[in-house]
Order: structure tokens, then sequence, then C-alpha cells
């Protein structure tokens, strides 16, 4: 489709990632089998029919459907903004329903309380998508294993050194699997256990860092031990500079993709009972066990390459029952004994 291909070629013109580019692409494909069902062209589509598509898409109804009945609000909100930037791209260059807005004016919108530090903040209007719920944070939090109870099922499970090690580079070191694809032998320093991660454009695989910059993850013994058990094994004999490569599937030695790592993925979980398991749920789980540890937001942001320590807030999940223990070992800081206070003159009798 030329309107997809002109979006996603600009999408890579503003300096998406490949796996952005690939996200967009798979949602917009969901949606043109949608319009393709209901016989609407692209570009005489309405508001109404386009929340017909999100309400399809939510309950997971034909010709979208789910396997599980229905869709999680964060990948309805993914679609969904993947959908109206495709649409304002194409408005913006004069071509589709001119007359379909996909925004509104956040000033007639409910007001919000202002912060504390309102008045120090940078406050611009920003227009806000027609179809996001009104007044409603979305409630998905993606899903995190059970630690090292779950993770040892799923090096169990797991049917070689290199999808051992590459669970170890998202569970124990927090990498994002185009951070994990992208990484060559020389970015691994076994003396100092670290890993260097650098951003790549030429990678053969479309393996991206989303940091622009580069960052240094210390790296703990298990991730080096077992990188040590396949360099001496499974590719001893194979002559390639990335350390994620295709032990079968041809060509061999050649980089892992993302589609390939992704299936692997969700493969080891099923095969360990953990169902639905994704690169990002290891991510996740590594920066929660962080913050269980005691980790700060900025130090957790520092270990996963985010510039701002507000960038770590999502990927920091604590259930009730971490608080509960945080309160019960802080609560003599927070709410001391009251000290008691000697009335002057008590016990020295009236005078």
């Amino acid at each position: 489709m030329l309107e997809i291909e002109q979006f996603l070629h600009w999408q890579r013109a503003i300096g998406r990632s490949q796996n952005t580019v690939r996200s967009y692409a798979r949602h917009l494909s969901q949606f043109y089998r949608w319009l393709a069902a209901r016989g609407i062209v692209w570009d005489e589509l309405d508001f109404r029919q386009l929340c017909d598509f999100v309400a399809v898409l939510t309950a997971g109804l034909p010709p979208l459907p789910s396997r599980c009945g229905g869709r999680a609000p964060g990948t309805v909100k993914a679609v969904s903004a993947a959908v109206r930037e495709f649409y304002e791209f194409h408005r913006v260059e004069g071509r589709g329903p001119q007359d379909l807005v996909l925004t509104r004016n956040p000033s007639k919108l409910p007001r919000r309380a202002h912060s504390f530090l309102a008045h120090l903040e940078h406050r611009r209007p920003r227009e806000v998508s027609r179809l996001a719920r009104p007044d409603r944070q979305s409630a998905e939090t993606v899903q995190v294993i059970d630690f090292e109870t779950d993770f040892a099922k799923l090096l169990a499970a797991a049917s070689t050194t290199r999808d051992r090690l590459l669970l170890s580079a998202q569970y124990d070191l927090g990498l994002r699997v185009g951070q994990a694809l992208g990484l060559r032998h020389g970015d691994l320093n076994p003396m100092r256990r670290q890993v260097m991660i650098r951003r790549r454009d030429d990678n053969a695989n479309g393996a991206l860092s989303k940091q622009k910059t580069q960052f240094i993850v210390e790296a703990p013994r298990r991730f080096f031990d077992l990188y040590a058990a396949y360099l001496l094994g499974e590719i001893a004999h194979v002559d390639s500079d990335y350390v994620f490569v295709n032990l079968s599937r041809p060509p061999v030695g050649g980089p892992m993709t993302y589609s390939n790592a992704y299936q692997l993925i969700e493969r080891i979980g099923a095969a360990a009972g953990i169902d639905d398991l994704n690169p990002h749920m290891l991510r996740h789980t590594h920066a929660t066990a962080l913050a269980k540890a005691g980790w700060t937001a900025a130090e957790i942001a520092a270990r996963l390459g985010q510039s701002h320590s507000a960038s770590a807030d999502v990927y920091i999940h604590l259930a009730s029952d971490d608080l509960a223990e945080k309160l019960r070992t802080t609560e003599h800081l927070v709410w001391r004994e009251p000290q008691q206070y000697r009335l002057k003159g008590d016990g020295d009798g009236a005078r």
C-alpha cells in the first residue's frame, strides 16, 4: 500500500527505530484488515467508523479475533496511536479525509489539579487523542516473573546456551531486545564484567539501541559464565562479530532477528509454564528487582541507560506486600515515639 509505505518512510526519516517501524507496520496491517472486511476506503473513513474499529479491536471480534477474547488496554492504545499518527501524517500532506479530527483542544477538557510546583513547570498546550479515554490512566502494567524462581525454570526450559545467554542479557542486565541483538563480541569485557551498549545504525538484523548515547552495564557472574560456555561450545567455529547468531536456521552464523528472538522467548516461556512471556517482561522484572533491593529511581534509570529518573517509573512494579514491609522497617523513622517532656516547675511545688 503506497500510503502505508509513505508513512513508514517518514518514520524512518525522523529517526524511529526499526523495531518501532515494524510495530507501526504490524498495527496498520490490523487496521487495513478491518477496512477490507468493512469495505471502507482508507481516505473516506469518518470518526464513527474509526470508533467501531477500536471497539472491534478491544473486544477481539472478527476480523480481528484475539486468542484471549479481548485485548489489553496497552495494546489497543498502541494500535490506536499508530492509526492516529498515520492519518495525521497524511492530513498534513494534504491527503486522506481532511475533516477527520483525531485530537481535541485540552483547554476544553476537565481541569486537573495543579502540581505542587506548577509555577515552575514549562507548560505548553498539548493535543489530546480523541481515541484515548479521558481522565483515565492506563490500568495496564507489564507483568513481571517471579524473579529467581521463574528464571530458574526459564533457564531449564531453554535448549541451548545461546538461549540462556539471551535470557540472562534481559533478566540479569535489563537490556532491551534490540540492545541484546546488536551486541558484538568486542562490546563484552569479561575481565571487568562489563557490557558496552552502543547504538549502531548498520546492524545487519536491524537491531537498534533506543538510547542514542552509549553506556556501560555491569554484569553479574552468571552472564559471563554463560558467555564463556557459549563461546567454547556452540559458536566455537562460527566466524561472526555478533554475539547472538543463528545456530541452525539459515543463514547459520547470521545475526538473530527480532522475530526469531520474540518467538524464542515466547516458546521458552510456554515450556516453563509462563504464558505470554516476552523480552520486555524480563527487563521490567530486572528493574523491579532493583527497586525491591532499595535502588532509587535515578539509579535504576542509569542502569537501564535512561536519561531521566522519571523514565524508570514505568519499569517499577511493587506489590502491596513490598510496601507493607517497607513501612514495617521504616515506621520508627517516620513516626518517632513521642518524648516525655516535664513541664517546667513540675515536682518543684508551688511557689
